[in-house]
Parts: C-alpha cells; sequence; structure tokens
C-alpha cells in the first residue's frame, strides 16, 4: 500500500492539450493583420449584408520580412495565402478593440468571395484555412474581394461598431514563378446554397422519424409530401455536389461548417462502376467516405450553443480523384433536445489540378483512405474565450409562469411586439422583472394567437427593422439568455421565422411580413388548476420571453 506522509498532496496530471494544425512555413513568408472600415451595428440586428473590400485592407505586418504596401488596391503583386485566420473585434470610442462575448454581439457568418467564387468563411467557430505545406491560393495583393457578413446583435444596444478582421500567411510568388507552392482553388459544397442567398434549412424534433435523436440533411428529407421535414426538400441545392473536371483533382484541405445543434459534415465521393447504372453512386459500392468534420463542443450542455471547434483534415490527408467522379457532402443535427432552424451545412474543399505523390485514390488504394478516414480530423484552434456561454441557464429569481395567476383575455387584435418586448403577457429575462407584467393571457381551447411585430414596419429600411421570432420553448423558459438558452424545445412546435421585411441580401432571412398566428394551442393532461400555460422567446434576441395560457 502506497503510505503518504500527512500534508502530502498527489500532483495532479495535466489532462494534455488536443493537437491542433500548424501552419506551413517558407523561408520567405510574412504574416499580415487585415480589417475592414467600421462596421456599425444596429439595436438588434442581423442584416446579411454585401460590401466591397480587398485583399488585405488595413494591412499591418505582424511578422516575416515583407512589405505591408504591397496590399494598396489595384496592386498587381502576386502571393499565395497559406492559412488564413479570421475573426471580429469591437471597437469601442477610445479607439481600443475588445473580442465580443457570443452571447453579446456574434459572426453568424462572413464569407470572403474571390473572383466571384466563395473561398474563405467563418462562423463564430473561426476555424483557420490552414493549406499544407507545399500548397497555396494565388492572389493579387490589390485585388478587389467581395465580402458577405450578416453579424447578429443579440441586444437592443446602440452606438456599437466592430471590425471583420483576417490574419493571413503570405507567400511572395518570385520570377521565375516558384514551384514549391502548387496553385490551389476552392470548391464551396453547401446543402442548402444556390439559388438561395441566405443558404439554410430547418431540423426539427419531429423529423427525427427513426427515433435515434438526429437528422441528416439532405438525406433523411422524405419523399412522402405528408410526412414530417417534406417542407425542406426545396431547400436541398446542387451546390452540395461537385463533379470532378478533366484535370482530374487533388484534395488537399477541408473543414465543415454548422450551427449549435449540428455534430458533423461528411464528405463522400462517388464513381460509376460496373453495374446496369449509369450515375455515380447509385449503387452503395460506389460511393467511399474520405472525412468527417466533427464538432468538438466544449458547452457542458452539449450539442447547444456556439462553443465550440471543427475539425479540418489533417497535414497527410490527400486524396487523388478521377474526371466525372462526383463528391458530395451531407450534415447531421442532433434533434432530441430543440429543434434548430435556420441551420447550415457546408464544406469549402480545397483542391489543385497538380499530381501529388502522396495523395491516394479512393479505389485504386482503398486501404489507405479508409485509414485516413479513420484517422479523423483535427482542431485548427482550440476553445475561445469568447464562445464561452457563461450567461445561459443562470437562475434569475423569476417565477414559473405556469404558477402566475391568470392574466386578461388575449384581445381580439392579437399581442403587439414593440420595443423589444412582447406587450400582453411577456417579460425580460432580467432579475426583478415585475410578476404582475408576466401574468399569462388566456384563450380558449383550439384557439390560436396572433402577434404583430411593431418593430419592423413595411417600407422602411433594413437598419431601421427589428426582427423577431416567436418560438415555442419548455416551460417555465425563466432563466437567464445566451446562445444555448433558451431552446426551441416546446411541447407544442411553432415558430414563426424572423418577422420582418429584408431588403438585398437580407430579403431571404426575413418572412417578408410582421405577422404570425400559431397553430391552435389546446388544453394538456399536464395542465395544472390554472390551466396549460405555454411559454416562447425570439430566437434573434432570448432575452425576450412570453407566455400564453389555455383554459377550459
Amino acid at each position: 500500500m502506497l503510505a503518504i506522509a500527512p500534508g502530502t498532496a498527489l500532483a495532479k496530471k495535466k489532462k494534455p492539450k488536443e493537437p491542433v494544425l500548424q501552419p506551413a512555413t517558407y523561408p520567405d513568408m510574412s504574416t499580415y493583420q487585415c480589417r475592414t472600415d467600421a462596421i456599425p451595428i444596429h439595436p438588434g440586428q442581423n442584416i446579411n449584408d454585401f460590401t466591397v473590400t480587398n485583399t488585405c485592407p488595413h494591412a499591418v505586418k505582424v511578422s516575416g520580412p515583407g512589405d505591408a504596401s504591397i496590399f494598396t488596391p489595384g496592386s498587381n503583386v502576386k502571393g499565395y495565402i497559406t492559412r488564413f485566420k479570421p475573426s471580429m473585434v469591437e471597437v469601442h470610442p477610445d479607439g481600443s478593440v475588445t473580442t465580443p462575448s457570443v452571447w453579446d454581439l456574434h459572426l453568424h457568418h462572413v464569407v470572403w468571395i474571390i473572383n466571384g467564387q466563395p473561398t474563405f468563411a467563418s462562423g463564430e467557430e473561426k476555424t483557420i484555412a490552414t493549406l499544407p505545406q507545399g500548397y497555396g491560393g494565388k492572389v493579387s495583393a490589390g485585388a478587389t474581394w467581395v465580402l458577405n457578413d450578416m453579424i447578429h446583435n443579440l441586444n437592443a444596444s446602440e452606438g456599437r461598431s466592430v471590425y471583420i478582421t483576417w490574419e493571413i500567411d503570405w507567400v511572395p510568388e518570385t520570377t521565375p514563378a516558384r514551384t514549391d507552392i502548387a496553385d490551389t482553388d476552392i470548391r464551396w459544397l453547401d446543402v442548402a446554397g444556390a439559388p438561395q442567398v441566405y443558404p439554410v434549412f430547418d431540423a426539427e424534433k419531429g423529423f427525427d422519424l427513426d427515433g435515434d435523436g438526429k437528422w441528416t440533411f439532405p438525406d433523411d428529407v422524405p419523399t412522402d409530401p405528408s410526412a414530417p421535414g417534406y417542407e425542406e426538400r426545396s431547400k436541398i441545392s446542387e451546390a452540395r455536389k461537385w463533379v470532378i473536371p478533366q484535370s482530374g483533382a487533388t484534395l488537399v484541405f477541408g473543414a465543415g461548417h454548422l450551427h449549435p445543434g449540428g455534430m458533423r459534415v461528411d464528405l463522400r465521393v462517388a464513381r460509376d462502376g460496373p453495374d446496369n447504372g449509369t450515375e455515380p453512386g447509385d449503387s452503395a459500392g460506389e460511393v467511399k467516405r474520405l472525412f468527417r468534420s466533427d464538432a468538438r463542443y466544449y458547452e457542458p450542455a452539449g450539442a447547444v450553443s456556439w462553443d465550440v471547434a471543427l475539425e479540418a483534415t489533417p497535414r497527410d490527408w490527400r486524396i487523388s480523384l478521377k474526371p466525372g467522379d462526383l463528391v458530395s457532402i451531407n450534415v447531421t443535427y442532433k434533434v432530441k433536445k430543440a429543434s434548430w432552424y435556420e441551420s447550415m451545412g457546408i464544406l469549402p474543399l480545397a483542391w489543385s489540378k497538380a499530381s501529388d505523390p502522396a495523395a491516394r485514390d479512393p479505389w485504386d488504394n482503398a486501404d489507405e483512405v479508409k485509414a485516413m478516414y479513420k484517422e479523423g480530423g483535427v482542431l485548427t484552434h482550440r476553445r475561445l474565450k469568447e464562445n464561452i456561454d457563461y450567461k445561459a441557464r443562470k437562475n434569475l429569481g423569476l417565477p414559473d409562469p405556469r404558477d402566475l395567476p391568470s392574466g386578461s383575455p388575449v384581445p381580439s387584435g392579437g399581442i403587439p411586439i414593440k420595443s423589444f418586448y412582447n406587450t400582453i403577457g411577456g417579460f425580460s429575462a432580467v432579475r426583478g422583472f415585475p410578476a404582475q407584467q408576466m401574468r399569462p393571457p388566456t384563450i380558449e381551447s383550439g384557439q390560436t394567437v396572433t402577434f404583430e411585430n411593431f418593430d419592423a414596419l413595411p417600407g422602411t429600411a433594413n437598419e431601421d427593422q427589428v426582427w423577431h421570432s416567436i418560438t415555442s420553448c419548455r416551460a417555465p423558459c425563466n432563466k437567464d439568455s445566451g446562445i444555448g438558452y433558451p431552446l426551441a424545445n416546446g411541447p407544442v412546435k411553432f415558430d414563426s421565422g424572423q418577422l420582418g421585411y429584408g431588403q438585398g441580401g437580407s430579403s431571404g432571412v426575413t418572412t417578408g411580413s410582421n405577422i404570425y398566428t400559431t397553430p391552435p394551442l389546446t388544453t394538456s393532461p399536464t395542465a395544472n388548476k390554472r390551466g396549460t400555460t405555454y411559454t416562447y422567446f425570439c430566437r434573434i434576441h432570448p432575452y425576450m420571453r412570453g407566455s400564453i395560457r389555455v383554459v377550459k
């Protein structure tokens, strides 16, 4: 038996840190910090904007022998980007910057579009595009890019602004052309992409027909119009697939993007074989798995927040494909706990026309490709402090709406939404909110309730509107707000979408109306003596709550 002297403490073994992808290195490589101009953040908004930018505006050299002056607009100096690290910072009145918390302001998505093609991208998971040694994306230092961003303000704060930032590793092109870097292109694979401007779909609890708690888009979308989930069929995009061109392709890097609730993005390839069919993948033996980008949640509650990192392909991952091979992706969401509205599934795939002796063909080298698949992915960064959702689920000491006395009947005109507040039976998730104002208004069993969002009126500009949702949550729905709370997990499903009149790139974000009517609400076997109380929240501003009571 091990004897321990009094006062002696056994040293705890430190858990080893997860490995992360390391960037490629070149003797003449420099690292630069780039940023946008200040972007104003409107109260409670998440506008889907498109603006013009450049390769590296406001360039500041971080390290290396290079000169930041090459990034002036119109410069024809060429080089290779071998690493792209995205982020966002808030700009304060004194000029200082900080990285905002995810429950306050968050980067819903940002896409850098080069020569008309989506190339680099990020959501709040902020995956770093880290190309392997010997590969890079060749661009002009002064090239014009387009930036598509949606910055989500979860509160009503005014007078704020942010920079979208990106750090790049830049290797100059030499004369004669260098031979140690092969040029790469990006193939953007998106399960719900073009023609949708806002490429999203819904993953709802009720779509899980086999009871495993998971739902894969588009594979699990039914073909029967009467089956739950069929309505998502119209959102399936051809952008999820790519036919390999005549030159063939070497795949060198990929990493998934998804939203809270997402579990993984899977990459597959199909090649037409000796069966009776003529299409790649029309029999099971014609499909090979290439990579699975798993979501690594640090969030204690699981797959419910942006406290997550996505796996990328490891350094030695190389896939050689032939002309006509069909590459595709799907995305899986965990729908056991909640429904996930406006979900995404994307995998930008870096590929090269250059041959690589380390690349393996999924059929000619099946065992080696299978081994690469089983090896799995590697994170590009560890946990991000700004993504910790520490506000969510804190007890605010608010009463349970089910225990409160009933309020007045819902008026015939419904419930107005004004100034970030559901004016009848609504409450804000803050300490000390008056219980008198939280009393649930009543309806009779089988009636519906109509809401009208007066924060978004027809004919007003995007920045003058505030879009809200009416989304059911499980009672009491009265704890502190964050990304991971409340969840869309009410016993009766209802979700209005974003009520408002989005214009331009935001036209697909909103419903095109500021009015929503719930499905009929009925009494429940679990009702208490006061009736059945349904609670709801706003997905865009989670501190906005409310309740409705069905009485006999």
